[in-house]
């Protein structure tokens, strides 16, 4: 009889939340947007797969704002920053060391931070039950503790 944990832990990770096909993406890293319910406008600066939908980081008067799409309008406007490229996409499968032997997870959020990009992996599969800690099952890393996996 195979270890269910065990088999559970291994290969839980290796299908996407959001099924075959990512959906898209409503704005675009680093796009001017305006508030749905104000007369305000932002700037995307991540998103995040989160409850089998998008949930966009909105900056907004020095505040983040994590919205769904319904929220904000997008203007096809980039800001003007000087970011370099994020180093992987929404969907790359990468390797992450979490313990003896690295494993494979797949990039679910991007975010940029002071110039920087942060990436979200699940540490944790989503199937187990969550504890009384309230504890994530996102991490999110930098690219220097990720490296793409050949699928």
């Amino acid at each position: 009889m195979i270890n269910q944990i065990t088999a559970l832990e291994s290969c839980w990770h290796t299908s996407p939340p959001w099924g075959k096909a990512m959906p898209p993406l409503a704005v675009q890293i680093l796009e001017k947007v305006f508030l749905s319910s104000s007369d305000l406008s932002g700037y995307c600066s991540g998103v995040q797969w989160e409850g089998q939908e998008w949930v966009y980081a909105i900056v907004c008067l020095g505040e983040t704002l994590y919205l769904p799409a319904g929220e904000f309008y997008a203007t096809n406007i980039l800001e003007d920053m000087t970011v370099p490229s994020p180093a992987f996409e929404l969907g790359d499968v990468v390797e992450v060391d979490f313990s003896e032997k690295p494993s494979r997870r797949i990039i679910q959020g991007i975010f940029s931070l002071k110039s920087n990009w942060l990436y979200a992996v699940e540490w944790r599969s989503p199937i187990l039950e969550e504890t009384a800690s309230a504890q994530s099952r996102m991490i999110w890393l930098a690219d220097v503790d990720l490296v793409k996996a050949e699928v």
